[in-house]
């Protein structure tokens, strides 16, 4: 990829609704993930990698603790002074969508003078609930000796249950897109990972084309009617690529991440997934402890058992408790001789000693954020 060709774009807040519990405090890219990580995290280090220093995230609401996570983007090497990171406001007017942006199209309406005062030649535009580790710098090389105009990232797989809004798409041997329809049924097929690379001058000509003819939709409203008249390639990604589509998708996405093999797919050392570091003390196992298959992230204290579960920073197992098949976000207490399994605990909440917090694997449990059961 040339220096500097590529401008990012990451929608903060997309899909929110899908995770209600989860994202009632924090947008959909905030979303703590396998233990010391957050969704944009991919994203981010997908465009980092590819030399990308100029990246905007398109905020809506609920974006306080998002801003508190990038910062001035220091973990990605974006606190720059030329280019960098860009928290981009959630605003449109001038047309139909006036206020907070209702779709993504009006998500890129309202940063219309970000766009057209970048000076890359390229856009990749991403979402923030796809947990994928993506090499854009292949995708651009394709993207550039195919003369395409537009190009898809795709995966072949069973499309997100809960998700209608999953572009399908019809790829023919040379990978030319010849087709894009939002299919229900949960066949497998090739469906699109909402990354788009795109030349800025043509996705701008693209985008007031669309308003000026009261189009809402990128999707439906650029993109399908661009199949006609333009070269649209997909781009296939091998190995684990998932979209979050819901709370027992983001359940089952972090039990994933327990296996080596997958861990080994999405973390690896070409293409590291970078996230912002704290300076914590080691995890703490103490005597009459017990861990099996789990993720311990620094700063927890374990004095009781712990079996395939995922636990954040700074959590407390105590004496006789037993955590199993459950994800603890960070500061979270599971008090003594208490028992939590196929449960999500957000931060700072606390199962109180003798309390117990249990779903089954097919209807996980959600203890809120800050929120106390028992005592």
């Amino acid at each position: 990829m040339r220096s500097n060709s590529i401008l990012g774009i990451i929608y903060a807040n997309v899909h929110d609704d899908l995770l209600p519990g989860l994202t009632e405090k924090r947008s959909m890219a905030s979303v703590p993930f396998a233990g010391r990580y957050r969704l944009i995290d991919f994203s981010l280090s997908n465009l980092t990698n590819a030399g990308v220093s100029q990246v905007g995230i398109i905020t809506k609401q609920n974006y306080q603790s998002l801003m508190d996570h990038v910062g001035s983007g220091r973990e990605w090497d974006l606190d720059r002074k030329s280019g960098g990171l860009f928290i981009l406001p959630p605003f449109v007017s001038g047309g139909i969508d006036d206020g907070v942006y209702k779709t993504h199209l009006y998500g890129l309406v309202g940063i219309m003078n970000f766009l057209k005062r970048a000076t890359q030649e390229y856009v990749v535009i991403c979402d923030s609930d796809v947990i994928a580790n993506v090499d854009i710098n292949e995708m651009f090389n394709d993207h550039v000796e195919n003369g395409a105009d537009i190009t898809i990232a795709y995966k072949y797989g069973r499309l997100p249950k809960n998700h209608d809004k999953v572009m399908v798409l019809t790829v023919d041997q040379n990978r030319n897109i010849k087709s894009i329809d939002f299919l229900k049924e949960r066949a497998n097929v090739n469906h699109s990972l909402d990354i788009v690379l795109v030349r800025r001058e043509f996705l701008i000509q693209r985008i007031n084309e669309a308003v000026a003819e009261g189009k809402v939709s990128l999707s439906r409203d650029i993109l399908i009617p661009a199949l006609d008249k333009y070269k649209i390639m997909g781009y296939r990604v091998e190995g684990f690529a998932e979209i979050m589509d819901g709370p027992k998708s983001y359940y089952d996405l972090n039990m994933k991440m327990l296996d080596s093999k997958v861990r080994r797919q999405l973390f690896n050392r070409e293409r590291p997934i970078y996230t912002k570091t704290h300076d914590s003390m080691p995890a703490k196992y103490c005597i009459g402890s017990n861990v099996k298959n789990s993720l311990i992230a620094d700063g927890c204290v374990i004095e009781g058992e712990v079996k395939n579960s995922i636990l954040f920073r700074n959590v407390v197992v105590k004496k006789g408790a037993v955590v199993e098949n459950a994800i603890i976000m960070q500061n979270g207490v599971v008090g003594e001789n208490a028992h939590v399994s196929y449960a999500v605990m957000d931060k700072v909440s606390t199962v109180c000693d003798g309390a117990e917090l249990n779903g089954t694997n097919q209807k996980i449990v959600l203890l809120k954020k800050e929120q106390k059961i028992g005592g």
